[in-house]
């Protein structure tokens, strides 16, 4: 019985990850959908004259990279 119970139990998780992995894909493909929500404007004009990754990206959180 208890084995049964737990073999179920997996089913349902696994059916769980498998809707959770569609959502994951459809919120992604609607994200991705849309350039302009993610694309970086970053001036290169600015980058040319900065050699050092936290003057670029403002990285000033004081952990070492």
């Amino acid at each position: 019985m208890v084995k049964q119970q737990s073999i179920m139990e997996k089913e349902r998780l696994k059916l769980i990850v498998r809707n959770l992995e569609l959502l994951v894909d459809s919120l992604k493909a609607e994200v991705y959908s849309d350039v302009d929500a993610y694309k970086t404007s970053v001036d290169t004009n600015k980058i040319a004259g900065m050699t050092d990754y936290d003057e670029v990206f403002d990285d000033d959180d004081g952990y070492p990279d």
